[in-house]
């Protein structure tokens, strides 16, 4: 009797337990990330002192030991893509905020010696270019080809610089032997501006093929400093010194150096033949330091590796106008450069990697690299064990380990850029294409090295995505800039592709979006547009794999798939296709005569069916939703963000953050805690611990 009541007690906390999830609100879980991927997003660096070194990153400023790379101090609300500026000896920032005033927004100046806000007031437009008088409480702003001074300790107008400006070029044009290339802003624009170390003068260039001098006092426009070949003038440099001032334009490479007294053109030069990212003095005027990028014009056709990579900073001698050095690390598109107060370093930002260099010794002595990066600019990747993430810029391959958060791998391109991956379902390899290289690479996942290319005449010189199938032998690929637009590789035997032809066509001309295997590569699916302006129809195709073959089967109209479809089976065998559109998922059932529309469910963005297949894992709104999709309920659960990537069992989750890291989650509690247990089909649960599972026994 004791153990029956035991027993039943046990199975009564087990539906208070079920009761709770349904009725308890999700914030009352108080749930938290268990751990982040990489270091916040660097933006801006400048020196604090010759030891330490201030880091803009998307939430706040860092303030960074250059010895340890450690963050020592944080400091600074401010939000992502804002304006963010420096007075002349770092001891004051400005950070621009937005405002409650869709129109306007929150400018705050904050001493950075001592951490603390000291002025803060609302202006009516957003910041384009800032900076910071030398000698008085001043900063001049500029928006939308308009400058205004402001008092930053009290937070008042000072007045708006008045004068008879020239006539803005609009479009930026620059033609050399290898391409033609046209910039037209959607507005006017002020590219640079800078204060005179006396104050007086504040210099602005802008879309506008010379360079402005405005006299701070009578806040008047007096005069130009004229010579510049180019449309705009991109950037402008003063020594501290106070006697020459350096310009620079873009493209091509060319940086102009001026008699501040005389106005007059000393020396112009090309400085390598990139693009110019930034020039900067050095604290005792002698040198001008200009660092360069590659520009996307210097890469060669499709048949061969880049050329002219020049991702370099130039060493010129300001009276000579001689370029007396060059230098730069390993890496690749060279952002920024910044100089310590002594000049002995400097701190080479480029796009995966943040540099401190020894000057004298030509040698890096830290590199940061441990951050994701700008989203717009790569790809991004759980693997299905959930174990590994993965990042691959245009150069280079990074990848954490998810349980300890560290970075594991940083291996380079060597030659043409990354386009796109994907990792195996067993995470132990990932395949990678190269722009202008008709093959893709199997790396092991681990250490970056190359274990097999696969090369085949059905591979063009831009493999656009790729996808593995369940089993890990097919390999699909396709690229809209080829006829045979979709492709299926067949890993263990390359002599024989798959070339997945449409019958029968649907239009004129097919761009492939979405592409996905079922479990056992039994099927694939991939969405599809025709048509174009407000003609354009979107389909579901199917194809059935027969032994190594696939074969057509049908094609369906339907909305816009926004994301790779999801398959699952269920309990009777019959296979499911869950395809996400803009609001909503459709789950169409899979037959051999045509797909039947079994229900539509809310959410958007990524989709995934649980283990099992009862539950189907997607975003509704900003957060986390799981779906019993058979009976079109909604689960009420802990909440959690918008997910990015989940493991293949569903128990670690990744979501994008602000900062540029990807949140940890852990949600192993929520599947332990669902009305039905999610069983894994044969697939070995991995990664953070085992599923926890409750039941009803039967004396209950």
């Amino acid at each position: 009797m004791k153990t029956r009541i035991t027993l039943l007690q046990q199975n009564l906390q087990v539906v208070l337990v079920l009761v709770s999830i349904t009725l308890m609100p999700c914030a009352a879980f108080g749930v938290e990330p268990i751990g982040a991927i990489g270091q916040p997003n660097p933006e801006q660096h400048a020196f604090l002192t010759n030891d330490t070194i201030l880091r803009v990153v998307p939430t706040h400023i860092q303030v960074v030991d250059t010895d340890t790379g450690a963050v020592i101090d944080e400091f600074g609300d401010r939000e992502w893509f804002y304006y963010v500026a420096f007075s002349p000896n770092r001891s004051h920032v400005v950070i621009q905020t937005n405002s409650d005033n869709s129109k306007g927004s929150i400018v705050s100046i904050w001493d950075v010696n001592t951490r603390e806000r000291i002025s803060e007031w609302e202006i009516e437009s957003y910041i384009d270019i800032a900076a910071f008088s030398p000698t008085q409480s001043l900063l001049a702003t500029s928006r939308k080809d308009e400058i205004y001074l402001w008092n930053w300790q009290t937070g008042e107008r000072v007045g708006k610089m008045i004068g008879t400006r020239r006539q803005l070029e609009q479009c930026y044009e620059y033609i050399s032997e290898r391409s033609r290339r046209v910039s037209c802003p959607s507005e006017p624009s002020t590219r640079d501006m800078e204060f005179t170390p006396d104050g007086k003068h504040l210099i602005v260039t802008s879309q506008r093929p010379d360079i402005e001098v405005w006299d701070v006092e009578r806040r008047r426009l007096v005069g130009h400093f004229e010579g510049h070949t180019g449309t705009w003038v991109d950037g402008v440099a003063i020594s501290p010194d106070g006697a020459n001032i350096a310009t620079f334009e873009r493209l091509p490479a060319s940086v102009y150096v001026w008699d501040m007294t005389s106005r007059q053109l000393l020396w112009t030069a090309r400085s390598g033949i990139g693009e110019i990212s930034e020039i900067a003095f050095s604290p005792d005027s002698r040198n001008l330091y200009v660092a360069t990028k590659t520009g996307a014009q210097w890469r060669k056709s499709r048949d061969g590796p880049w050329e002219g990579s020049d991702d370099k900073v130039r060493t010129w001698d300001v009276k000579t106008g001689e370029q007396i050095d060059m230098f730069g690390a390993e890496f690749r598109d060279l952002l920024t450069i910044t100089l310590s107060p002594d000049g002995k370093k400097a701190l080479l930002y480029y796009r995966d990697a943040a540099v401190l260099w020894d000057i004298a010794e030509k040698q890096p002595t830290f590199v940061w690299a441990d951050f994701v990066g700008e989203w717009w600019f790569r790809e991004v990747a759980l693997s299905p064990d959930g174990k590994t993430f993965a990042a691959v810029s245009s150069h280079f391959i990074k990848t954490w380990d998810v349980d300890s958060q560290q970075m594991r791998l940083f291996t380079s391109a060597e030659g043409h850029k990354f386009l796109n991956f994907a990792i195996s379902p067993d995470s132990q390899k990932i395949a990678v294409s190269k722009e202008f290289e008709s093959s893709v690479e199997l790396r092991n996942l681990q250490t970056g090295e190359i274990e097999t290319r696969l090369r085949h005449s059905i591979l063009s010189w831009c493999v656009e995505e790729i996808v593995f199938g369940t089993s890990g032998r097919w390999l699909a690929v396709s690229d809209n800039w080829a006829e045979d637009e979709l492709a299926i590789l067949d890993v263990k035997n390359l002599e024989n592709p798959q070339k997945l032809h449409l019958e029968p066509k649907l239009g004129a001309e097919l761009d492939i979006d979405e592409f996905a295997f079922s479990e056992n590569d039994e099927y694939f699916a991939a969405s599809g547009e025709t048509g174009n302006n407000n003609q354009r129809k979107y389909w579901i195709m199917l194809w059935k794999r027969e032994w190594n073959t696939f074969i057509f089967q049908h094609a369906w109209q339907t909305t816009r798939i926004y994301s790779p479809p999801a398959f699952t089976t269920t309990t009777d065998g019959s296979t499911v296709l869950a395809a996400p559109g803009a609001r909503e998922i459709q789950i169409w059932k899979i037959s051999l005569d045509s797909p039947e529309l079994l229900t539509t469910v809310n959410g958007s963005g990524r989709v995934q069916f649980s283990p099992d297949g009862r539950y189907l894992f997607t975003n509704r709104g900003d957060h986390f939703q799981i779906w019993d999709w058979q009976r079109n309920t909604p689960i009420n659960h802990a909440s959690f963000p918008q997910f990015s990537f989940l493991s293949q069992d569903g128990s670690v989750l990744l979501s994008y953050d602000t900062t540029g890291q990807y949140q940890i989650w852990d949600v192993k509690n929520v599947l332990s805690l669902l009305p039905y247990s999610v069983e894994p089909k044969d697939k070995q649960l991995v990664t953070l611990g085992e599923i926890k599972r409750n039941q009803l026994l039967q004396n209950f």
